[in-house]
C-alpha cells in the first residue's frame, strides 16, 4: 500500500458556523437549570427574552389574527399547556401536519398571550424541554404588569418634575 501523500487541506469555517442554532441559548438554560447551574428565575428570564415558536391553525384562512395555538394536556397534571418550541426541528412531524401554522414571538409575548388557567410547555416530548404551570404563567404576567405600571409611574413623575422645572 502506498503512503497517502494527499496534502492536508485546511478546513474553512462556513459562514454560518459561528451562528448559534435557533433556540440553543434557551435549551442550554433549560439544561443548566435542570443541573442546578442556574436558578429557576434565571431560566425564566432566558425564556422571557428568547424567541419561541407556537404551532396552530387559523380559524379563518388567510387571517393571522385568528391564530389558534395548539393546547396539550399536561402529563400528570389536570391543566392544559400551550405548546411552544425553541426551533422548527423540535416540532414533531405529526404536530406540523395537524397544526401547519407557525408563529414566532418573544417569550414575553407568548407568555402574555396565554389565557388564565393554562400553562406552557417548551419542546413538549423532547428531552430538552420543560413545563411551566398556570400559576407560574400567572405570576410572570402579574410581575410584568407591575413592572410596566411602575415604569409608567416613573415616567409620569419625571414628566411632572420637568414641567415644574420649566414652569
Amino acid at each position: 500500500m502506498e503512503p497517502d501523500n494527499t496534502p492536508e487541506i485546511p478546513t474553512m469555517p462556513l459562514a454560518h458556523d459561528d451562528v448559534e442554532a435557533p433556540g440553543a441559548a434557551l435549551e442550554e438554560a433549560i439544561t443548566a437549570g435542570r443541573e442546578g447551574r442556574i436558578t429557576n428565575r434565571e431560566v425564566m428570564s432566558v425564556i422571557w427574552t428568547s424567541e419561541l415558536l407556537s404551532v396552530g391553525r387559523l380559524a379563518k384562512e388567510d387571517d393571522p389574527s385568528t391564530f389558534q395555538a395548539v393546547v396539550l394536556k399536561a402529563p400528570d397534571a389536570d391543566y392544559s399547556v400551550a405548546a411552544t418550541f425553541t426551533s422548527p426541528d423540535r416540532i414533531p412531524q405529526q404536530l406540523r401536519e395537524a397544526a401547519p401554522v407557525i408563529v414566532k414571538a418573544s417569550g414575553e409575548a407568548t407568555i402574555r398571550s396565554i389565557a388564565p388557567g393554562y400553562g406552557m410547555s417548551v419542546n413538549p416530548g423532547h428531552e430538552v424541554g420543560l413545563e411551566i404551570g398556570p400559576d407560574v404563567v400567572a405570576s410572570l404576567n402579574e410581575a410584568s404588569a407591575q413592572t410596566a405600571a411602575q415604569a409608567e409611574e416613573q415616567a409620569e413623575e419625571q414628566a411632572e418634575e420637568q414641567a415644574e422645572e420649566q414652569g
